[in-house]
């Protein structure tokens, strides 16, 4: 694995001082979706409610360093069992009778009594044992190892949510990108509809002067049915592309989206986008843009969070080697009835102590898959810093593609543009045929359709390499507990 150190902190500093210009490249506008994204993504809010779930469960288990104290009250009612015979009446009658005859003889009273047998039942008639049971743990190392594994796991969990935003930040900016090219499409199509069906009217009415061929109209109504069918494909992308994006900011699926008018311009106008590709085409900033993303990605920390849990879980599992001891008092009453009599009351003090001695090896096997499960961890790590390097190369490597298509694009364009309108002149008076007027016309609306596609792709490609190299804004990312 290799070594998650800083870079050199001359470039570190570069590129988190570069994070505020990033985040000013998007627009008010933008902003406001990410943050009511934040807000409102059910899918974050399920990932909250895990971290408050995850958070009681320490709350839980701190409380078991704590003594616990329990009332158990216990009244009974009984008739009936097993009883034992004493035959006292029996045993002593006899002899007190022999007695007393003797003191007759005297001259004297008789003084021992006549008995009788007696029978007493196993259960008592009536009875109750109320107590207070306090136990306080005075060494168990499972409860102190299994607040930790807690601890870790809070951590695991805060990292999985700040990672979650982080991607939903991503895909917000995607859906919105995505949905403005499809607007920008649909409204292109608009253009050259308008545009085909006006060159349809024009040569209806020079057929009608008998100035063309049928074939001609035909030809231009084929451009008309064309471009409608294309215009209709594109509405249901836009459609699609603006239900994904009120899904993401779970919002209903038609609810209108606002654009900024300026943002065509951002990708080559905005100064913090334009530092940001000027600083990548001047310098290869990819090993550290590649040290940024493997020291700040919220899904190292959460690997990170898992394999301390799992060590502690190999002490966790070791635990059982030792033994428990624990303190128990118990204070009450007991007897017949409820009452505070001399008898009655009662207290019980205890030392408890369990040691398991043998369970067949069950200890060690569970010490040997908590070891398994850490190496599992620290493999998953080593391959995951491998994925985010690919990762941010791969993004780098699309921010350069795209910077250059769009420069491509814009010339495309602009050629295009010159062309169709020398093309319509020439039209227009007669110097060049319909074939070459529709060609002219195909190339300049795939022209601006592919500016449109390549002007968002660069944008979108920024907040990739934005998302893969984890350069956000440290508040933008941060965890909202509620």
């Amino acid at each position: 694995m290799k070594s998650r150190q800083s870079p050199p902190i001359y470039r570190l500093l570069w590129l988190l001082l570069l994070v505020p210009g990033l985040a000013r490249a998007q627009t008010p506008t933008l902003e406001a979706y990410v943050a009511e994204a934040l807000a409102n993504n059910l899918a974050l809010q399920q990932q909250t409610l895990d971290l408050n779930r995850s958070l009681h469960l320490l709350q839980e288990a701190r409380g078991r360093f704590f003594p616990t104290v329990d009332l158990e009250a216990r009244y009974t009612r009984a008739d009936g069992g097993r009883t034992i015979d004493l035959p006292l009446g029996d045993l002593l009658n006899p002899a007190y009778g022999t007695l007393n005859d003797l003191l007759t003889a005297q001259g004297q009273e008789p003084v021992f009594p006549t008995l009788q047998n007696e029978q007493i039942s196993f259960l008592r008639t009536r009875e109750q044992d109320t107590r207070l049971r306090i136990v306080q743990p005075l060494y168990q190392p499972q409860i102190r190892h299994g607040y930790h594994i807690q601890q870790h796991l809070v951590t695991s969990q805060e990292a999985a949510v700040q990672a979650y935003r982080s991607t939903l930040i991503r895909d917000v900016k995607a859906a919105y990108y995505g949905y403005l090219q499809a607007e920008q499409a649909v409204a292109i199509y608009a253009a050259t509809d308008a545009l085909v069906r006006e060159n349809l009217r024009t040569n209806e009415r020079l057929l009608s002067a008998d100035e063309v061929t049928q074939d001609i109209v035909f030809r231009a109504r084929a451009e008309v049915f064309d471009i409608e069918q294309q215009h209709a494909a594109a509405e249901k992308d836009r459609d699609l592309a603006r239900a994904y994006f009120n899904f993401l900011l779970n919002r209903p699926l038609d609810t209108p989206i606002a654009a900024e008018a300026s943002l065509d311009a951002v990708a080559v106008a905005d100064e913090p986008v334009a530092l940001m590709l000027a600083a990548l085409s001047t310098d290869d900033p990819l090993p550290e843009l590649q040290s940024v993303a493997v020291q700040r990605r919220a899904e190292l920390a959460q690997v990170d969070a898992a394999i301390n849990a799992s060590d502690r879980s190999v002490l966790l599992a070791q635990s059982a080697y030792r033994p428990g001891v624990a303190l128990a008092l118990d204070l009450g009453t007991q007897g017949s009835s409820y009452g505070f009599g001399k008898d009655q009351p009662y207290y019980l003090a205890s030392v408890v102590l369990q040691w398991n001695l043998f369970n067949g090896g069950q200890t060690r096997a569970r010490v040997q898959q908590a070891r398994l499960q850490t190496d599992m961890l620290r493999t998953q790590q080593t391959e995951l810093v491998r994925q985010i390097e690919l990762q941010v190369q791969e993004a780098y490597g699309a921010v350069h593609v795209a910077r250059r298509a769009l420069q491509t694009a814009n010339e495309r364009a602009d050629a295009a543009r010159v062309a169709f309108r020398l093309t319509h002149r020439r039209y227009e008076e007669g110097m060049a045929n319909q074939v070459t007027y529709l060609d002219g016309q195909t190339t300049l609306t795939r022209a601006e359709l592919n500016l449109a596609v390549t002007r968002y792709d660069l944008l979108t490609r920024l907040a990739e390499l934005e998302y893969a190299a984890a350069l956000y804004p440290l508040n933008t990312a941060a965890v909202a507990v509620q």
